[in-house]
């Protein structure tokens, strides 16, 4: 009894105690390094004759031309991977050739006649190609010392399993994030540069950014984010926002999350999950270790359907119609709203795929987890023991935009900024107690594509009496008419520009209110001097008293309920 029939018959007893607790057949014998045709032979082999049957059988077929002894092997090795015929790849035949025209090489003068001698170049002699034959993998890692290490093996049907591989995830344990470009293109409004297409037709086409969450225990999608940038690409802060909506959309953070690389593993994302307390699962270079890439090759084939133009574009021109189309709206020869659906279209149309994959039966492969309807999975078990309270802290990771400004007239603020239709847009923010810091040097963060929220000004430096971060208003308004999608009523996805008119007027009297008050604080003359209207109907109707407001202040949460500014004036009023 040799080594061979030792490891040989601990693999088989390996495979068919998997099997016996459940595990399919593929699954065993992959975990054991046998395919399953190895398997059935060799198990044939054991029940005829034992342990006997599990040694290696006598060769036939024709001798070797040549015997490959291990110095000559170790050559030969050395010059295919210095060959260079493909990626990942070597030429055995080159190698070999000058291996055996090298007069100082170890090759014996057998080995060198047999390689020379071949009837044709590339017929080398099965002992010479087995001594070079040494996988891609190795080749990879020979050029590139950094290759392969984030990839390669993986344990199908793990993915669904806690990190110890004991128990399958419950909804909210576990999510993984990734972008799909989406290849069909999307008409957007565009009013500003010297593009074609947009000077001619008022209107940009291009293809964007699919940011997309999904739970790794049922599959459901649990948001996502549509980026539109000048240069088609996202950044780091664009990831942090989009898993900042997504985790407050649903009420809470997962225990972990599943990154790829680049901006997923940035140091500012890296800082926004351990502040969550989030374990990050790195997925660097590693496809397979990612569910969303089996979602996403679904997903593209329902978007095909509900497409108008049955065509999501799975690889660029791929479609030699669409492709012309596509060169002759972006050359400005042709309007791109005759072929491509504008923004609001496409939004809605990836609203309804998402809703048809969340409802669509699931099947397991391998049958450990057999059937299930994510959306109804995710609903009846979601954060059962598993995900945690959001951190008030992410917000300042999450907000994409963060520039120091100045401010200026009683309580502005103003920041240009990539809108969410891909263009710069100037933002302009008011704050009722902005008066107080004219000329200030001041923090502003905001999301673009979160306008109503408002923006968080703080100092960015020491300011008379208060010190750096002291937060002058935790939501100031926008007040300039800010670029906008949003969904209606009907759920249908608009685009527009934010009416910021009312709101302005609002702050404005807010911010009157307060100045007007802290005058008249101080005597007669300070009550006269903020109702110079005089004695008329107007004085009744608008006018300040001698009452302190109530002011917010830096440790007032940043969620606080705005205050009502018309019963402040009232309150204010003179009698």
């Amino acid at each position: 009894m040799n080594k061979t029939q030792l490891e040989r018959k601990a693999k088989l007893d390996n495979i068919r105690r998997l099997v016996s607790q459940g595990w399919s057949l593929a699954f065993a014998c992959s975990e054991s390094g046998l395919t399953v045709q190895a398997f059935t032979r060799l198990d044939e082999r054991e029940r005829s004759a034992g342990l006997d049957g599990l040694a290696d059988l006598q060769r036939t077929g024709r001798p070797p031309k040549c015997e490959v002894n291990s110095e000559e092997a170790d050559y030969l090795r050395k010059l295919y991977l210095k060959s260079n015929s493909r990626k990942d790849m070597g030429s055995m035949t080159l190698a070999a050739r000058m291996a055996a025209k090298e007069p100082t090489s170890p090759l014996r003068t057998e080995v060198r006649e047999a390689i020379l001698g071949a009837s044709k170049r590339s017929a080398l002699p099965s002992s010479v190609k087995k001594a070079m034959r040494i996988g891609n993998a190795v080749v990879a890692r020979y050029r590139d010392p950094k290759a392969g290490q984030n990839n390669g093996h993986f344990c199908p049907g793990f993915l669904r399993m806690d990190m110890d591989g004991n128990l399958p995830l419950v909804p909210g344990q576990r999510e993984v994030w990734d972008d799909a470009s989406v290849n069909v293109g999307v008409c957007v409004d565009w009013v500003r540069g010297k593009d074609p297409c947009v000077v001619k037709y008022g209107c940009r086409v291009a293809r964007y950014q699919f940011l997309c969450a999904i739970d790794c225990a049922t599959g459901f999608c649990k948001g996502y984010s549509y980026v539109m940038r000048n240069n088609d690409a996202y950044n780091t802060s664009d990831v942090c926002a989009a898993i900042e909506r997504s985790w407050r959309m649903n009420g809470y953070a997962p225990d972990e999350i599943v990154l790829e690389g680049g901006a997923w593993q940035a140091g500012r994302t890296l800082d926004m999950m351990k502040a969550a307390g989030v374990k990050v699962i790195s997925a660097k270079g590693r496809p397979n270790q990612k569910l969303i890439e089996q979602w996403f090759n679904k997903f593209w084939g329902v978007m095909s359907v509900n497409l108008p133009s049955g065509q999501i574009g799975r690889f660029r021109g791929e479609m030699k119609t669409e492709t012309q189309q596509w060169i002759a709206c972006r050359e400005g020869r042709d309007d791109p709203r005759k072929y491509f659906p504008t923004l609001p279209e496409f939004l809605n149309v990836l609203d309804k795929s998402i809703t048809w994959m969340n409802n669509d039966l699931v099947e397991s492969k391998n049958d450990l987890y057999g059937s299930w309807v994510p959306a109804a999975e995710y609903s009846s078990r979601k954060g059962i023991g598993y995900g945690h309270k959001l951190e008030s802290s992410l917000r300042a990771f999450a907000l994409p935009v963060r520039e120091v400004r100045t401010i200026f007239r009683g309580g502005l603020i103003q920041v240009t900024a990539c809108s969410p239709f891909g263009f710069n847009h100037p933002y302009l923010f008011a704050m009722p107690q902005g008066y107080m810091f004219d000329g200030a040097k001041a923090l502003v963060s905001f999301d673009p594509t979160d306008i109503q929220s408002g923006a968080v000004v703080e100092l960015a430096e020491r300011f008379q009496e208060y010190p750096k971060g002291h937060v002058i208003d935790p939501a100031a308004g926008c007040i300039s008419p800010a670029p906008m999608i949003w969904k209606s009523a009907e759920g249908l996805w608009m685009a527009g520009a934010k009416d910021s008119r009312e709101e302005a007027r609002m702050i404005k009297r807010g911010s009157r209110a307060l100045i007007g008050a802290k005058a008249a604080a101080f005597d007669e003359r300070g009550v006269k001097a903020k109702t110079s209207v005089g004695e008329t109907a107007s004085k009744e109707a608008f006018a300040f008293g001698t009452a302190m407001p109530v002011v917010r202040t830096v440790a007032d949460e940043a969620d606080e309920v705005a205050p009502d500014w018309a019963k402040l004036e009232r309150d204010l009023m003179i009698s």
